[in-house]
């Protein structure tokens, strides 16, 4: 295995040699990252050989390692017709062989070194080639070379970090692509069927969109400990998450609602608009339980009306480079998220500075009318005009972002004291009944949750039922499929030790105790239908049945 793995890893140095248009002057990344790495596996294996007999080295070096290498032969010769000179060639071969050894991690090796801390070496690679062509040539290339998982998941990180807007067309693009794919390939549209006419996959795949981008934004805050900081942003993402039901609101059972949002995380669980965070792991943050300090939540609000707006215009200016006028009733949804987003920015900033008042305004303008230019079809180009309020709305914008994370450093402090002044006054006026009344509160949100999470577990295990019959009859069980019964075995399993702990002879504050500690430090014991993740999403659906929907105006 590891004479495998060194024919690998050379192979892939030798094609960077013999594609790199700047072989010339000596710059090899692919050399520089993996020559020292390669070398020493090499003397691991020649050291092994020499210890069995002097021979088998020579035999390695002649016979055994050109074997090798030239089973490498028929891929290459492609790669070198279609990409000779980039440069990228070379790189894809590499990344994919380090996805090949990455996939070999959990052997059985006697090098443990041999891994080479591949992961890292993926990343660098793929962070040059991004320099060298387009972010749409090199996902082909990828895609290719069996990595497009790597690359999905590297750049799913970056598209909003890098600020560029044709790569962020292009995810989006790609995003609403394999969503598509799946919302026609995925029998749950049979379902969906029986509820309308006519269901266009297309507009699931725009819905789903949106959607995770309301699921992320929701589960960001949670982690940053807004919880419910915000009515009318709170509005803004279940429109975003619940979207589909705006549209189709004879989708509002638990059991469709699950499969749409599951689809949604498989298809294009590798975007990650908040990674980009740079406080997110700040450890002083973990200092407190009570409440977020001032500057803490205006940056994290900043970043969150950063990403939305970006994603709307990525969109917007997607539709208007592929021509693809939009759906009436999906624009009148667009538009409505897109007001409350408008709303949300207004309600805020206004706290703050109201000389800011006018970008907002021009920031809402501008893209109300870029996605009302998607829907009429105006030329992918704009005018010199448009070009100019574009400008002009951005430059707004920047300042409306900047205003909380540019304060001087006195004013976070003063931030923190006053935080410090209130929770102390709060923890004076603390009274008896008070604090029975949040225990009270605490322990009925508890009870909500584990009623809600038995309902998801009954749901999967009816699934998990009806797709062992669907097995057992003959029938083909897809991918997907085979991973929810994955994961209802997983979660039956982990439901019995969470159920030992439940019967124990304890009161009813006991048990949430219990469950309390088993959430916080041994998260990995909750079944899937009890985590935050999914009931998120049931909650989410609740709020919207509680508040009886939303009616679309059409335009």
């Amino acid at each position: 295995m590891q004479v495998a793995i060194y024919a690998l890893l050379k192979t892939a140095i030798e094609v960077e040699f013999l594609l790199s248009r700047e072989r010339g002057n000596g710059h090899l990344p692919v050399q520089a990252i993996l020559g020292k790495r390669v070398n020493f596996v090499k003397h691991y294996i020649e050291s092994k050989l020499q210890e069995r007999h002097s021979e088998l080295v020579d035999w390695f070096r002649q016979v055994e390692l050109p074997r090798l290498e030239a089973s490498f032969a028929p891929l290459l010769k492609k790669w070198s017709m279609d990409y000779a000179g980039s440069g990228v060639a070379g790189i894809i071969v590499t990344i994919s062989c380090c996805a090949a050894v990455e996939n070999l991690k959990h052997k059985r090796l006697s090098c443990p070194s041999v891994s080479l801390s591949v992961d890292g070496v993926r990343f660098e690679l793929l962070e040059i080639a991004h320099g060298l062509v387009s972010v749409d040539k090199l996902y082909n290339l990828a895609a290719e070379a069996g990595c497009e998982l790597h690359f999905l998941k590297y750049f799913g990180k970056k598209v909003i970090a890098y600020k560029n807007m044709e790569e962020l067309e292009f995810c989006i693009g790609l995003a609403k692509q394999k969503l598509l794919s799946a919302f026609h390939e995925e029998p749950v549209i049979s379902d969906i069927k029986v509820f309308q006419d006519e269901v266009k996959d297309d507009q699931q795949a725009i819905l789903g969109l949106f959607a995770y981008l309301g699921k992320t934004t929701r589960l960001y805050m949670s982690k940053m400990g807004m919880k419910d900081e915000d009515g009318l942003l709170q509005d803004f993402l279940r429109h975003l998450e619940c979207g589909i039901l705006f549209l189709y609101p004879e989708l509002s059972s638990i059991t469709l609602c699950q499969q749409f949002m599951e689809i949604i995380d498989d298809e294009i669980g590798w975007l990650d608009f908040y990674a980009s965070t740079s406080f997110m792991h700040n450890p002083e943050r973990k200092r407190s339980k009570m409440h977020l300090v001032q500057a803490e939540k205006e940056i994290i609000i900043s970043k969150i009306f950063t990403v939305c707006y970006d994603v709307f215009s990525g969109f917007a200016h997607f539709c208007r480079s592929t021509m693809q006028p939009l759906d009436v009733e999906l624009l009148a949804f667009l538009l409505t998220c897109q007001n409350l987003l408008a709303a949300c920015m207004e309600d805020y900033w206004a706290a703050y500075d109201r000389s800011c008042m006018e970008g907002v305004k021009t920031v809402e303008a501008r893209v109300t009318e870029t996605i009302s230019t998607v829907i009429s079809g105006s030329p992918a180009r704009l005018s010199p005009a448009l070009e100019a309020q574009q400008t002009a709305a951005l430059k707004a914008y920047e300042y409306l972002k900047n205003t909380s994370t540019m304060k001087p450093s006195g004013s976070r402090e003063t931030d923190r004291m006053i935080s410090s002044e209130t929770v102390y006054v709060a923890m004076s006026n603390i009274h008896p009944e008070d604090l029975l009344r949040k225990y009270i509160v605490k322990f009925a949100s508890m009870s909500s949750d584990l009623w809600m999470g038995t309902q998801l577990l009954l749901i999967d295990i009816t699934i998990a039922m009806s797709l062992l019959l669907k097995r057992l009859k003959g029938h083909k069980v897809s991918k997907r499929e085979r991973k929810k019964l994955r994961r209802t075995l997983k979660d039956l399993l982990a439901l019995v030790p969470v159920t030992i702990l439940m019967l124990l002879p304890v009161t009813a504050v006991g048990h949430a105790v219990i469950l309390a500690a088993i959430k916080k430090y041994i998260p990995s014991m909750i079944p899937s239908p009890y985590s935050p993740q999914r009931l998120g999403t049931l909650k989410q659906l609740r709020r919207w049945k509680s508040g009886g929907g939303v009616t679309l105006k059409i335009p």
